[in-house]
């Protein structure tokens, strides 16, 4: 039974690969970060800035406290939600945002990439009853929020960093 399944198996795989079928996020990332980062944040033991700063370092950029480094100015998640709209006498379409913001100076203090806002939204049905069930899943929703700036945060530092590089290159050749 286990080798029918591993034929299977295999049987649906290799067309996949064959034709050049890969999962996204196992690729090389785009862009490049710098070698050496120093975060400056408002509250620099936040999980969201802790989950950064980890995923910076998984990508090899050094992450340092102090010195000479490439200064990465990242601003606390913020959260606002607007009514859209009602759906009927006691439910209401809601929009949830979250978003952070940030730049990267470089050691000489030189602006790489100007102020750029990261967003995320969802819009959800307010079902307007106020209990705990209700508001679990409105914190399930700023979780999935999080997650979803998490994952565009440092491919934004990367493409960002990328395009400044070459910017910067083709003015000096000029």
């Amino acid at each position: 039974m286990i080798h029918r399944r591993t034929f299977l198996l295999s049987l649906v795989a290799l067309p996949m690969a064959g034709c050049g079928f890969s999962l996204r996020g196992v690729g090389e990332p785009r862009g490049s970060l710098p070698e050496t980062i120093r975060i400056q944040t408002t509250d620099p033991f936040a999980p969201f800035i802790r989950d950064v700063t980890r995923q910076l370092k998984d990508q090899g950029a050094q992450v340092v406290e102090s010195g000479s480094a490439t200064i990465l100015n990242l601003s606390l998640p913020t959260t606002t939600e607007r009514e859209l709209g009602p759906l009927d006498t006691n439910r209401d379409q809601m929009e949830l945002t979250m978003e952070v913001t940030y730049t990267l100076t470089g050691p000489d203090l030189v602006e790489i990439i100007p102020i750029t806002t990261v967003r995320a939204s969802v819009i959800y049905v307010d079902s307007g009853v106020d209990n705990s069930a209700e508001d679990q899943r409105i914190n399930q929703l700023k979780r999935s929020l999080t997650d979803d700036l998490l994952r565009q945060i440092v491919p934004s530092i990367r493409v960002r960093y990328e395009q400044a590089l070459k910017q910067a290159a083709s003015s000096g050749n000029e």
